[in-house]
């Protein structure tokens, strides 16, 4: 009978051990857990009012003479419940674009008012429609002072450069649909699609895209346009591109009826009704395996089909996100 009873201690105090170290596992983990989301609780980020700042939303855009009001977002960071802010901007002296000539400012003045002391206000510009060409010209917009002293951000000038639309060459820039008939080819006539654009260098020249079809790549070549001839000249050799199916590159070149070939320049007459024609275009492989093998000799066609219309940017003023910051 003691033995007995001595068994039965012995299995109830093993027992008691065993579930008390389940019960301080248990509060283990309980306190680990609690103990790894107290060290994890975020904290948002607080805005101090010495971190104010004013700013352009960007330092450049363009718009088109022809086109309408073009809004500039001036943008104040501050904190909510800042105090109003007013912010002066002015029209820098290098400035190529002259004021009542070339924009007239849609603000009543050159002060924006910011009553509730963040967000944004907004510089309005109207471009004016002329007829003379002056090219494209920049306005730089300064903002020069602020009523509670913010410091300026990096982008504290912005250039707004206004896109001409008389350009002398306007008439023929722009995308061309070319009937282009072979004189010595079997495989019948082609269409092409034909880009010109101004040449950013020299408003007598034209940059073509496009001149021969199934061209894996493109290569832009110089036009120069006589106002007094009417023509527009080619350089011989001037490499248009790669053929997809048959490499190169491709080169234009003047030919003739025959099928010949001459070093010499290709020149074509622009019509007052925006067409182009260019006869005897050859054009040649200069590279490749198929170096020195002739392409065709074309009589071509170029039929306006659209123009190159100015780019216009004309952001509203609702499409600036205002910022509110908050402690």
């Amino acid at each position: 009978m003691r033995i007995w009873n001595r068994i039965q201690v012995i299995n109830e105090l093993t027992k008691n051990k065993s579930n008390m170290k389940r019960i301080i596992i248990k509060y283990f983990a309980i306190l680990s857990a609690v103990l790894l989301v107290s060290s994890c609780e975020w904290n948002p980020p607080t805005f101090d009012s010495a971190d104010s700042f004013i700013s352009y939303t960007a330092s450049s855009s363009l718009v088109a003479e022809q086109g309408g009001p073009i809004a500039i977002p001036v943008l104040v960071t501050a904190e909510s419940g800042a105090p109003a802010v007013s912010v002066t901007f002015n029209f820098d002296e290098s400035s190529v674009a002259v004021e009542g000539e070339d924009f007239t400012l849609v603000n009543p003045t050159n002060t924006l008012d910011v009553s509730q002391g963040w967000g944004y206000d907004t510089i309005w510009i109207q471009p004016i429609d002329n007829d003379v060409f002056t090219g494209n010209i920049p306005l730089i917009i300064n903002l020069t002072s602020n009523t509670q002293n913010y410091p300026f951000g990096v982008t504290s000038s912005h250039t707004l450069t206004i896109v001409d639309d008389e350009h002398p060459l306007g008439n023929w820039i722009g995308t061309f649909t070319v009937d282009a008939v072979d004189y010595v080819s079997y495989f019948g006539p082609e269409t092409w699609t034909v880009t010109t654009s101004p040449d950013p260098t020299d408003v007598n020249n034209l940059i073509v895209v496009g001149i021969g079809s199934g061209y894996s790549e493109w290569t832009p070549i110089t036009g120069v346009v006589d106002m007094d001839a009417n023509t527009i000249t080619f350089s011989a050799g001037s490499e248009i591109g790669t053929h997809a199916d048959y490499g190169g590159p491709l080169a234009i070149f003047l030919g003739d009826e025959a099928g010949n070939l001459y070093e010499e320049p290709i020149v074509g007459t622009v019509n007052a009704d925006g067409s182009i024609f260019v006869d005897v275009l050859a054009i040649r492989f200069v590279g490749g395996v198929n170096d020195g093998l002739r392409w065709g000799v074309f009589e071509t066609t170029w039929a306006p089909s659209k123009k190159k219309a100015a780019p216009v940017a004309t952001p509203a003023a609702g499409q600036v996100k205002e910022l509110k910051l908050q402690h």
